[in-house]
């Protein structure tokens, strides 16, 4: 796969993460791309969890980021506890294993917001027929504002890397492709993305950044085909023990994503691993 040049995404960080208690409260993230090349960029009280989480914790993430002793639990509330179950849940629904931004290439980037734009802003999904193939379609600009927004990467000219779609079928992968302005991909048939991700623990290392420990659940078929959005929503707002306690739900991987913090508390993701 084509590779892209990173670049450093200009972004401010909460310098006050120690009195940080929920502090977020909306899923969009703010951060405002502001450089012109291709590249990634680089409570009073928070509470320490007891022994027993502890252990559970190191256990249940050993694959995942390391577990330094200079840190500290953030305890969210009810609307951080939402936030952050919501923006893990972006990655978790694409049954994604594992994401660096520092070596991401651009094919990852259009992957992510493909399936984004299908499982949460359909109507930005266009299609059109070239040769004998059926193409979804999103454009360029829909793109950078997604990969801008969650992974606080830059992307101006990096189409340039993408071939223009065949309108044929082959060898060839189903996507990405570019081509006066759009991103192109092989029409498939829908596929129901039954996973969401838990918070179960947020740390604080002090340095600009958090780690989000996570548990990844499918809700039962037959009962999420009988959701509508706000019913599934309602899952986003599960703490740890309700989402334990849900017989409707199935654990199926675990997993931890280090996030930077904008001045405004929105998450931009660093890193990301589950399985």
């Amino acid at each position: 796969m084509k590779r892209i040049k990173l670049c450093a995404l200009a972004l401010s960080t909460c310098m006050a993460l120690g009195a940080l208690t929920g502090c977020v409260s909306a899923k969009e993230t703010s951060a405002e791309p502001t450089t012109s090349e291709v590249t990634p960029a680089t409570s009073d009280d928070a509470t320490t969890a007891s022994e027993e989480t502890d252990a559970t914790t190191e256990e249940s993430y050993e694959e995942g980021a390391p577990l330094p002793e200079d840190f500290e639990y953030v305890e969210l509330d009810a609307e951080g506890q939402q936030y952050a179950n919501t923006f893990i849940s972006n990655f978790a629904e694409q049954s994604m294993g594992e994401f660096n931004r520092e070596d991401a290439t651009i094919e990852d980037l259009m992957n992510f917001v493909h399936i984004y734009l299908k499982i949460n802003a359909y109507d930005e999904i266009s299609y059109e027929t070239i040769g004998d193939v059926t193409y979804e379609t999103f454009t360029w600009e829909k793109a950078q504002s997604i990969v801008g927004k969650y992974m606080g990467i830059v992307l101006d000219i990096a189409y340039e890397n993408l071939d223009a779609p065949s309108g044929a079928y082959g060898d060839q992968p189903a996507g990405p492709y570019y081509q006066d302005g759009k991103i192109y991909y092989e029409a498939a048939d829908g596929e129901m993305h039954t996973s969401f991700a838990v918070v179960d623990a947020v740390e604080n290392y002090y340095d600009g950044t958090l780690t989000l420990r996570f548990t990844v659940y499918s809700i039962d078929y037959e009962v999420y085909s009988g959701l509508d959005a706000d019913g599934v929503r309602a899952y986003y707002k599960l703490t740890p023990d309700e989402a334990m306690a849900d017989d409707t739900l199935t654990a199926i991987a675990s997993g931890s994503a280090v996030v930077d913090v904008g001045q405004s508390g929105d998450y931009i993701l660093i890193s990301y691993w589950a399985g």
